[in-house]
């Protein structure tokens, strides 16, 4: 993470600037660099006319891009709608060409159809960097620093104010707390635990903001060791539940945190700041290997999951993970079981895996190009069923609407599988509302996916706002839906999911980060004094 207070540069080499670039555009020019190296790399592994034909497609829709953030100031006037306008590439595109680069294998492995699905991919990310520039120059231009009423609202709330280290640490526990006790649960109850999940990965926020900060926040040596138990923590209650998320999504969560902080950075490149940005980004790629390991060692232990207690559980998959052959050997059991069944697979890689979704889009337009009129008709019922089933029960039965969320218990994957090649619903696979959209409109959807951008743009851009001192302050309860913004804010698995996570999910998200907030701050005895608006100490950033 970059700081933007950093010192003058004194007499030391090590203190003066290496460049004028600053650090994001620095990082920029290394994606390009590693995406050109990712090409050619994949002339080499798979030379075959369709590898080198997707290949290029994701190739040139990734560079343009990495151009429009290196060209534009969109990132420094707009930061939040760009980060998800670059997620969507880096989710179906760039990711896939530099991690099957990584692992020298071919992009096109076991995808159904490469060139078509990297062709519509590319288009609609065309068609986002378009509704982008149109909403910028056109709806936005001011961006941050637009003074309209539901931004208003929102300051008024306190939603852009600075959290206390104590009030982050208590919504930590609260929504770790929370993420255990809601996972697969059904009800009131369930949906309310689900809902709080999200603030599970506040305190991995107090390094954003004391890089930025400085010892005005909080001192690194006072958090630093808790931040550490807290991660020991996350992974030991993982491991208990078999619950790989918990700890994939934290740990991508946090590499998504330091991303945005480092591409919004326009500071002078300094040799001592890019060996230590250079360690945090080797630290947390040698930690994506044994992360990886242990989440296919959770995958081997869940065969005793609830016969055996927390402790033995934690045990079993230790003993497993510190068993070369027996992760090799799952990983060779689900290679195989995927040549003779609906599969998902693309990555060996788990952490990859949850973060590339270009096989799932592969899947879902496969499915949605063999479809009848007969089955359109059908996802169309479907999909306006599942709209109507984001609003609450009560809700619906105060409306008369006759839909039953039981009835409505699949993803879009399962359906779309279901329509195109029968079998049950249920398994939860992953949709893509592209493919969905395109099957029910046709070319209409491309009209209709444009403004479903705009529309997301604007909303997901309030969460950030441009204080007095001209920085642009990002909320904290943004920074904690950073994932799913950067992986659905553009394409979610099925067009209720995206309804859902703009409409209801982001309106509850603040809501309930303020109750949280408020509790927290009403048992500050039992953290210290805390400061909820840093008047003094006004969270900059890079851009200002």
């Amino acid at each position: 993470m970059i700081d933007s207070a950093d010192a003058p540069a004194g007499n030391s080499i090590e203190d003066q600037a290496v460049t004028s670039l600053g650090y994001g555009r620095l990082l920029i020019l290394c994606l390009m660099a590693l995406a050109t190296l990712a090409l050619f790399s994949q002339l080499l592994i798979d030379f075959n006319a369709i590898n080198v034909g997707a290949a290029s497609i994701a190739y040139a829709s990734s560079m343009a891009v990495l151009l429009y953030l290196l060209w534009t100031p969109a990132l420094k006037t707009h930061p939040l709608s760009t980060f998800i306008v670059f997620g969507f590439c880096f989710t179906t595109q760039l990711g896939a060409l530099l991690g099957q680069s990584a692992y020298a294998t071919s992009l096109t492995d076991n995808l159904r159809q490469p060139l078509e699905t990297f062709a519509t991919l590319a288009g609609f990310q065309a068609l986002a960097l378009l509704a982008h520039v149109f909403y910028r120059w056109v709806l936005n231009p001011a961006g941050a620093s637009a003074r309209s009423l539901p931004r208003l609202l929102l300051d008024k709330l306190g939603v852009y104010d600075t959290p206390s280290t104590g009030v982050l640490w208590f919504m930590g526990y609260v929504g770790l707390v929370a993420f255990i006790l809601g996972a697969g649960r059904e009800g009131a109850f369930g949906k309310i635990m689900q809902g709080l999940s999200f603030m599970a990965w506040a305190p991995f926020l107090i390094p954003i903001y004391m890089a930025q900060l400085g010892d005005a926040y909080a001192r690194v040596g006072r958090q630093l060791p808790f931040l550490l138990l807290f991660s020991t923590l996350v992974v030991l209650l993982g491991l208990a539940a078999n619950a790989r998320i918990v700890m994939l999504s934290g740990f991508i969560t946090i590499v998504l945190f330091s991303l945005l902080s480092v591409l919004r950075s326009e500071q002078p490149v300094k040799a001592r700041r890019v060996w230590q940005v250079g360690g945090v980004a080797l630290v947390l790629g040698a930690l994506a290997i044994p992360m990886s390991d242990l989440a296919t060692a959770m995958v081997v232990a869940r065969k005793v999951r609830g016969n055996v207690s927390a402790p033995e559980m934690v045990q079993e998959t230790l003993r497993h993970f510190r068993s070369p052959e027996t992760l090799a050997e799952q990983r060779e059991t689900q290679a195989i079981a995927t040549s003779r069944r609906y599969d998902e697979h693309y990555f060996d890689n788990p952490l990859l895996a949850r973060l590339v979704e270009t096989k799932f889009q592969d899947n879902a337009l496969y499915f949605a190009s063999t479809l009848s009129s007969g089955d359109v008709r059908q996802l169309a019922q479907v999909s306006v069923d599942q709209v109507w089933a984001i609003l609450p029960d009560p809700v619906l039965s105060a409306l008369g609407v006759g839909v039953n969320k039981r009835d409505l218990n699949f993803s879009m994957g399962d359906y779309l599988s279901h329509l195109s090649q029968g079998g049950p619903l249920g398994s939860r696979r992953t949709g893509s509302m592209l493919a969905q959209g395109l099957a029910m409109f046709g070319a209409g959807f491309i009209a209709l996916h444009l403004l479903m951008c705009l529309i997301a743009f604007a909303l997901i851009d309030l969460q950030a706002k441009r204080d007095r001192q001209g920085a642009v302050v990002l909320s904290a309860v943004g920074m904690l839906a950073i994932w799913k913004l950067f992986q659905y804010g553009v394409a979610a698995e099925s067009l209720h999911a995206w309804v859902g996570l703009l409409l209801r999910g982001l309106p509850q998200n603040i809501v309930l980060f303020l109750l949280v907030a408020l509790v927290a701050r009403a048992l500050g005895s039992l953290f210290g004094p805390g400061r909820s608006r840093e008047a003094s100490a006004p969270l900059q950033n890079a851009v200002g």
